[in-house]
């Protein structure tokens, strides 16, 4: 057994001195803010390395759609251009041939309209002869001898406007007519007109070309008036 006269109580001193040398421990909020930072912290890591391998993912999957679905639009952009200038895309050869088939088409539509309703070439002259300058004198209107015809049984005197005498011209074409003064001309004939037409769209050089191609059509007796439906002109009184 223990002497009791031996033992002795610690001082008040050295308990205050064990106190205040110990660390105090944390507290119940503390563990609980650290728990839920440390939670959230792996949340969002787990969530941030999910949507990448997420993402790796779809994309290895869809590469091969997405492959296919550009190739389409490069097929579908080359389409696209083709048509914008099909021109472009043909034969020169097959181009002049359809040029050409459109002028014949387009003169067959004037003579068929002129043998209609013949008095419109009174409003080709009239036209013709207003580009005349005002000093012009002496102004003559050669006509083809049934349009001359029609001219003089429509109008039979000029009216209020410049005056002009009427000159029949056998080799005049139907549906045009050339006028002359003293020093000038204007040539207002069918085919003129129409080349005209096509010189601005498509250069003098190409007309020519195209011309040149009618004129041996022609020796081969396909020219223009192979659409001629015979119809008969109108009478003349």
């Amino acid at each position: 057994m223990t002497n009791p006269a031996r033992y002795e109580l610690p001082s008040i001193t050295s308990m205050q001195a064990a106190v205040q040398g110990r660390r105090p421990g944390k507290t119940v909020q503390e563990l609980e803010d650290l728990e839920q930072r440390t939670y959230e912290e792996a949340f969002a890591k787990g969530h941030a390395e999910g949507r990448a391998q997420g993402l790796a993912a779809v994309e290895r999957e869809m590469r091969p759609q997405i492959e296919q679905l550009q190739a389409r639009v490069q097929r579908l952009d080359t389409i696209i251009n083709s048509l914008a200038r099909p021109l472009d895309e043909l034969d020169p050869e097959v181009e002049d041939q359809l040029l050409q088939l459109a002028l014949t088409i387009g003169r067959h539509l004037v003579r068929r309209e002129l043998r209609i309703d013949p008095s419109q070439v009174i409003a080709i002259i009239r036209e013709t002869v207003a580009l005349l300058p005002a000093s012009a004198r002496d102004v003559r209107v050669h006509l083809h001898p049934e349009d001359a015809a029609v001219v003089r049984e429509k109008l039979s005197a000029p009216v209020g406007e410049r005056a002009w005498t009427i000159a029949e011209d056998p080799v005049m074409g139907r549906g045009g007519c050339r006028v002359t003064t003293e020093t000038a001309q204007i040539d207002a004939r069918l085919d003129t007109r129409i080349g005209s037409v096509v010189s601005a769209l498509l250069g003098d050089e190409r007309v020519t070309a195209i011309r040149g191609d009618e004129g041996q059509a022609a020796e081969a007796g396909t020219s223009a008036d192979m659409f001629d439906d015979n119809e008969p002109g109108p009478g003349v009184a």
